[in-house]
């Protein structure tokens, strides 16, 4: 933990600790060079002293670096300094979107709508520029003071996603796509299925899938229906149950091609949230469910309990009662 008052990179001065996940800890700096004041994400020292990592962080954050959106948390610098690696972020004073789901029990249709928007216009920009998020969830989505909804952390799930380190955070596994459940390729369709899991906790104020163990979760992603929004919040449009399920489809195939179609239907759902204009995608021979056997089962228990203590995220105590707006 670094105290106040250290100067990192000959530039940042640490104020104060802000947020902690399992990978980083996330404080509060102001940058004496530019004059303003900076958020510095700190590798813990478990990952800094893995070479293989840090040289994926290091590329991934400088990738992500090259983002700037008003819908992401954009990244200024990346280095290291005595050993310890670091990226400078924007600073943004607000909550957690997860933090603010708690406070409200659910949201309303509209506002969880034209909260996705923002999301997807950041995660849209990331994809444009071939950079895929694979960890979005309510923990990695910021709401600032005015209302500006900002996506957290490209960069950093990649580099955990890749060799030591697979894509099955202890945090994350409520919001997993079936094929990073099974430790498979994942991609921009990934990220549109975290999306729609997202959606449903805004709506609902619950995750689809629950379980005691994160072995059990994640087995429910590749083989369980998501159950119907509607079941517990009858009022949900259905246009928007329709936009859920397409985000959510087991076979990547039957997803959203892209964000900007899915950018399109939530538009389009503000307008109209009572028809049914969702175009659902059949796949010929794809199924809905697949049993899985009983070595695929093996090797999602020995990914997620390999991965247990690995939660990419820097954001965790975002917002919490401890944490004081800067």
């Amino acid at each position: 933990m670094l105290r106040p008052g250290t100067l990192v990179g000959d530039r940042y001065e640490i104020i104060e600790k802000i947020g902690t996940g399992g990978m980083s800890d996330v404080y509060k700096a102001k940058d004496h060079k530019l004059n303003r004041f900076v958020a510095v994400k700190v590798l813990k020292a478990e990952f800094s002293a893995n070479k293989n990592f840090v040289s994926k962080f290091r590329v991934e954050a400088q990738s992500a670096a090259g983002l700037m959106h008003p819908n992401i948390v954009n990244v200024y610098d990346v280095g290291e300094d005595d050993g310890i690696h670091y990226f400078v972020m924007e600073l943004v004073e607000g909550i957690t979107l997860k933090k603010y789901i708690e406070k409200k029990m659910r949201l309303s249709v509209k506002e969880a709508i034209s909260i996705a928007i923002q999301i997807s216009m950041g995660i849209e920009a990331a994809h444009n520029n071939n950079i895929i998020h694979r960890d979005i969830k309510p923990q990695n989505i910021i709401i600032s003071k005015e209302g500006k909804v900002k996506v957290a952390d490209f960069g950093i799930a990649r580099a955990a996603t890749s060799d030591t380190i697979t894509s099955h955070a202890m945090g994350s596994v409520h919001y997993t796509s079936p094929e990073q459940a099974r430790g498979g390729y994942s991609d921009a369709k990934s990220d549109i299925y975290s999306l729609g899991i997202t959606i449903y906790e805004m709506l609902t104020g619950r995750v689809p899938f629950d379980g005691e163990t994160t072995v059990a979760i994640a087995i429910k992603h590749i083989q369980e229906e998501i159950p119907s929004p509607r079941e517990f919040v009858p009022e949900i449009p259905v246009s928007v149950e329709q936009i859920i399920f397409k985000c959510t489809q087991k076979n990547a195939d039957r997803r959203y091609a892209n964000m900007s179609e899915v950018i399109q239907d939530l538009k389009r759902s503000l307008i109209n949230p009572d028809e049914d204009f969702v175009k659902m995608i059949p796949v010929p021979g794809s199924e809905g469910t697949k049993t899985i056997t009983d070595d695929e089962r093996k090797s999602i228990q020995k990914q997620t309990y390999a991965n247990q203590a690995y939660a990419p995220n820097g954001y965790e105590n975002y917002g919490q009662p401890g944490y004081q707006n800067p």
